[in-house]
């Protein structure tokens, strides 16, 4: 049978002691140092997710202003196409009309050098008349 004396109470003694210190001394150390790291490691997680949380919703941001900016030059640019047509349309209806009034004062002017020298025509034709029978008579 087992019996229980005194050096097996020193041992168990000493177990416990030695636990105890290392515990104190190794293990308590050692497993702070642990949870610091762990909560250090978790609080450096957080501080990344609401990082990226913020910097997903800034890129949102960037890309809504851009595509707004997009939206707003397309509309500018369709906007000044617009206008230029405009202007296009504008400036050849005045040169048509500018056309046409310098058309008709030409076609006036033709007329009136027209009825010129007909009348021209028709004086040296009775000019050129008088003067064959003048001829022809005498």
């Amino acid at each position: 049978m087992l019996q229980v004396d005194l050096t097996f109470v020193a041992v168990f003694v000493l177990v416990w002691v030695l636990v105890i210190v290392l515990n104190r001394v190794f293990f308590k150390p050692y497993l702070n140092l642990r949870d610091k790291r762990r909560k250090i490691l978790e609080e450096n997680e957080k501080t990344y997710r609401q990082a990226m949380r913020d910097y997903e919703g800034h890129l949102q941001q960037v890309e809504s202003g851009l595509k707004e900016a997009r939206l707003e030059a397309q509309l500018l640019r369709e906007k000044i196409v617009s206008e230029a047509l405009n202007e296009k349309s504008r400036l050849v209806a005045e040169i048509q009309a500018e056309v046409k009034q310098q058309v008709a004062a030409a076609r006036e002017e033709l007329d009136r050098q027209t009825e010129k020298l007909k009348d021209e025509l028709g004086r040296e034709v009775e000019g050129l008349a008088r003067q064959l029978e003048e001829k022809i008579l005498h």
